[in-house]
């Protein structure tokens, strides 16, 4: 799979619709390669919890006046056209996403792997799989300017794992490339039953 988009959103909680989104970051790869990224900043309509602002540096402040999540999203479905989404603990960001565009009457089916679920199938010596952990464990450098727990950061680092666990596994398939179905396969697949998935693929 070479063309897809890593997206991660910084939230006010932990569940919409109760909590909003008030920044997202998308890197576009084409090919391959990053062809573009998307990052703004969102009002939730209330105050940002403290320990939101201690975790990611956003405070109510620095969102106040900007767009709302439902006035960014129909900008946001078109930066991402139409492939495939990626973000690390996907199910959270999926949820979120799925609601901020329903508010926005925005449609909102498409795929999303999970570079998390992903890892713990192929990273299984790695200490931990939170991204922060994995990036460390992966020593894959902060982007200059960017920092952890803010939603461009964190989405251009999950582009480098995620190109990791890619690499590995052309390697594994002797040099295919792994399509989304393959992808999402892996994911639900038992970490003991990955290496027999892998052989069936390549058969």
């Amino acid at each position: 799979m070479r063309d897809y988009a890593v997206i991660d959103f910084e939230t006010t909680g932990l569940g919409p619709p109760a909590d909003r989104i008030i920044e997202v970051g998308a890197v576009l790869v084409r090919d391959g390669a990053i062809a573009g990224t998307f990052s703004e900043l969102m009002d939730p309509g209330f105050a940002i919890p403290p320990f939101i602002t201690s975790l990611t540096g956003i405070s109510t402040a620095m969102v106040r006046g900007r767009p709302r999540p439902e006035a960014q999203m129909p900008r946001l479905r078109a930066f991402l056209g139409e492939v495939p989404c990626v973000a690390h603990n996907a199910s959270f960001d999926r949820r979120f996403f799925a609601a901020e565009m329903e508010r926005a009457g925005e449609g909102h089916e498409r795929p999303f792997l999970c570079s998390m679920l992903l890892a713990r199938r192929l990273l299984q010596d790695a200490p931990g799989h939170k991204l922060g952990v994995l990036v460390q464990h992966l020593r894959i450098a902060i982007p200059a300017g960017q920092r952890a727990h803010r939603a461009l950061g964190d989405a251009l680092m999950t582009v480098e794992v995620w190109r990791r666990l890619l690499d590995q596994l052309r390697g594994r398939l002797g040099g295919r490339e792994p399509d989304a179905a393959l992808l999402e396969l892996l994911t639900r697949t038992p970490k003991a039953r990955v290496a027999e998935v892998l052989a069936q693929a390549v058969a």
